[in-house]
């Protein structure tokens, strides 16, 4: 089989996999242990993926940007690794239901508080396209600031055909316009994939059928978008 590229979209085919399997079994585990934490349908593919492109080494210093309640944290500090969380509204009291050590900070990541060069590899998973575009570049900085040279900092965020379209949440319950910016081919290579300070961490695969897609993605999370992940390595 084709080996696909590092740096693509959702692909369902993917959840199947044993990587992704044994990583979703792990998240699904610490979620049923609290009520604050979620884990969102596209997050199921995103988190995987995320983990397997950050290359992460034990032990690693890693940051999620923009972490909500997401279970994702605990995940990576159950693993092992010296982890560090920002939001605006951090959760309180989900590191110690789990036993585990999180410095959730309350900030937004277009100012992070920490020095230069501090983390192996920063998350941002499905955080940018709610920041408005033009905030863009200089939340890429910052994160590029505070990963070391050589490290990682892991992205994903919603990708559609046409940036410009108006869209709307078409799954269960009720139906509602898609307020946050998302992404095309072109922005996303003018904003991410040629972000100043970075180089893409391997190939890139954007092909995408969509008549298809925007149907499996309604089936799927009530939105006729996709995800796409990009691994860029700090120069």
């Amino acid at each position: 089989m084709h080996e696909r590229a590092p740096n693509r979209l959702l692909n369902l085919g993917d959840l199947h996999t044993r990587s992704f399997r044994e990583v979703l079994q792990q998240l699904d585990a610490l979620e049923a242990k609290d009520d604050i934490s979620y884990l969102h349908p596209s997050k199921r593919w995103e988190y995987p993926w995320a983990l397997e492109r950050a290359q992460l080494a034990p032990g690693s210093r890693v940051l999620d940007a923009g972490c909500g309640a997401s279970i994702f944290p605990i995940h990576l500090a159950a693993c092992g690794h010296r982890v560090s969380a920002v939001d605006l509204h951090p959760p309180q009291g989900l590191a110690a239901m789990h036993g585990v050590r999180v410095d959730y900070r309350k900030a937004g990541i277009d100012r992070l508080p920490f020095p230069d060069w501090e983390f192996d590899a920063v998350f941002c998973i499905s955080v940018i396209e709610h920041l408005g575009r033009e905030g863009i570049p200089a939340v890429l900085q910052e994160l590029g600031r505070v990963v070391r040279p050589g490290g990682r900092v892991v992205l994903t965020t919603d990708y559609y055909e046409d940036a410009a379209a108006s869209l709307w949440y078409e799954g269960p319950g009720e139906r509602f316009p898609v307020d946050w910016s998302f992404f095309d081919e072109s922005l996303l290579r003018e904003l991410i994939l040629e972000a100043p300070g970075f180089r893409v961490d391997g190939e890139v695969d954007l092909a995408v059928d969509w008549s298809r897609t925007k149907a499996e993605m309604r089936r799927f999370h009530g939105y006729p978008y996709t995800s796409v992940g990009v691994a860029l390595i700090r120069v």
